[in-house]
């Protein structure tokens, strides 16, 4: 295996994207009005954005009370507009499906996640994971928690009208 594939396999491992998706539920589940689980369809949008480096800098580099929209405006609102890297998350979203999808099974198997029959998946563990992770995965991590808060402030309708998306 080459080192740049090394490198891409460490990064869209699934079972790390397990890990995400898991982190990302537990937020939203935690912050939601209604402690509502997480409707599937978001969580095929949550890796999209933070295995994209340019994506993950801007929601880690926004505090949490700021918001989807205000996160999102800060690409159109730079020197140099970036609002060509939200409208490719969708793109991004339809190549990174098998791989949400596999993350997906991984927290099933896992009994991190549950998939329960409205089509909404529930943590089945909201206990901050014990072991350190090393200095390149805490930002992801911090960054899939960080759009659980988001998601769950917003209907899926305004979630795709921020972002751009079509479910």
């Amino acid at each position: 295996m080459r080192a740049l594939s090394k490198e891409v396999y460490a990064i869209q491992n699934p079972a790390l994207c397990a890990v995400l998706l898991w982190r990302f539920a537990c937020a939203y589940n935690q912050h939601h009005p209604d402690r509502a689980h997480v409707p599937l369809l978001l969580f095929f949008i949550v890796l999209p954005m933070v295995l994209h480096r340019a994506t993950l800098d801007v929601i880690v580099g926004t505090r949490n009370q700021s918001g989807l929209r205000a996160c999102m405006a800060k690409f159109s609102a730079s020197k140099e507009s970036k609002q060509d890297i939200v409208l490719e998350i969708h793109d991004r979203a339809t190549r990174l499906r098998q791989l949400s999808l596999e993350a997906i099974k991984i927290g099933v198997s896992s009994r991190l996640l549950h998939v329960a029959s409205n089509s909404t998946v529930i943590p089945l563990s909201v206990t901050a994971p014990s072991a350190s992770f090393t200095k390149p995965i805490t930002p992801l991590i911090k960054g899939a928690e960080r759009l659980g808060y988001w998601f769950s402030q917003l209907s899926i309708h305004e979630i795709a009208v921020i972002l751009k998306v079509r479910f």
